[in-house]
């Protein structure tokens, strides 16, 4: 509407020019008055034309039909797993369009107890009746999702963003929410493989309880601990076993944590200066107490095919609280007690 009264406003102006110059030529003064005349129209239209333009909004262009993203299947895969929190390594998308308007797929988000994850995917466009299988990963792993403590599956939401074609801006596309298991063990099981080696695996024999843990060896002796007041040891026994076709080196399994009934999070336990740790009040260890509570971490042994060495871990948590569950290095699963 605002350019036809431009366009129209500048014809009449010009009409109102060319009048003016005959006017000139035959040297009226009515000519110059009705010259005058319409070019002042002209002008007026020019100007009604101009505001209407300011004034109106360019239309937007609209998209041709709807699309309809619908997650078909999904599978996430964690890269590690703790006590209170997870990361994801991976997350495998099967999607699907079931609209009549190709759309493109520009992010994926993972949402759990107010933390969120995002991943790029690169800009993956699905036609109209269109599947496929799509990856998201790198990123991901960077940021952590808090979990709470025993739970075996965590809920979450993940959120497909991207937009259909003749659309500007990323809109939410599809959603779904999901559960993510977490893999845990009971003493007893056996870890086929531990992280970074090939054919080691780790049996979980048995955990107890002690207000006395051994810890060695310092030169060629084990020595007793006793825990701090109001505390105790939780001791887990695990065997390794070599059944890889090369000679292998175990692994030092010195970093973890343990979670409590209580809601409280330890971490392994040593002595902090060694045999010099007197809060702990160490002695030479019996054999009987060696035999019994290990106190070696069967770490850098050099196992042959099928060989096996004995080892454990430490945690000193209050002596009214249960232990619930535990994450250790170079396992990829929680101890569930």
């Amino acid at each position: 509407m605002g350019i036809a009264l431009f366009l129209i406003g500048v014809l009449i102006i010009v009409a109102g020019v060319v009048l003016f110059i005959v006017a000139l030529v035959k040297r009226s003064g009515w000519w110059v008055l009705r010259s005058g005349a319409i070019f002042g129209a002209g002008l007026i239209l020019v100007i009604i034309g101009v505001a209407i333009g300011i004034s109106e909004k360019p239309s937007e262009e609209v998209p041709s039909g709807t699309p309809t993203i619908v997650i078909a299947d999904y599978e996430i895969r964690l890269n590690d797993v703790g006590v209170d929190k997870l990361y994801i390594d991976e997350v495998i998308i099967e999607l699907k369009n079931d609209g009549d308007a190709s759309t493109t797929i520009t992010e994926l988000v993972i949402s759990s107890n107010g933390a969120e994850i995002r991943g790029p995917i690169f800009f993956v466009t699905l036609g109209p009746g269109e599947k496929q299988e799509i990856s998201c990963s790198g990123s991901l792993s960077s940021h952590e999702l808090s979990k709470p403590i025993g739970v075996t599956q965590l809920a979450a939401t993940v959120t497909i963003l991207g937009y259909p074609k003749g659309a500007t801006g990323g809109r939410i596309l599809a959603e779904e929410d999901v559960a993510i298991s977490i893999p845990k063990i009971s003493v007893g099981s056996t870890i086929p493989a531990i992280e970074g080696k090939q054919g080691l695996s780790l049996a979980l024999l048995s955990w107890k309880e002690s207000n006395i843990a051994v810890d060695g060896p310092y030169g060629s002796s084990y020595y007793t601990f006793t825990a701090k007041p109001n505390m105790k040891f939780v001791i887990l026994i695990y065997r390794f076993q070599n059944s890889g076709i090369r000679e292998q080196e175990t692994p030092y399994i010195n970093a973890g944590e343990i979670a409590t009934d209580e809601g409280y999070i330890y971490s392994v336990w040593s002595p902090p200066v060694g045999v010099y740790s007197e809060e702990y009040k160490p002695r030479e260890a019996t054999i009987e107490e060696v035999d019994r509570l290990i106190g070696d971490s069967g770490g850098f042994e050099d196992l042959l095919q099928e060989e096996t060495t004995i080892g454990c871990v430490v945690f000193e948590i209050p002596a009214g609280a249960t232990p619930i569950e535990a994450s250790l290095a170079y396992l990829p699963v929680l101890i569930k007690f």
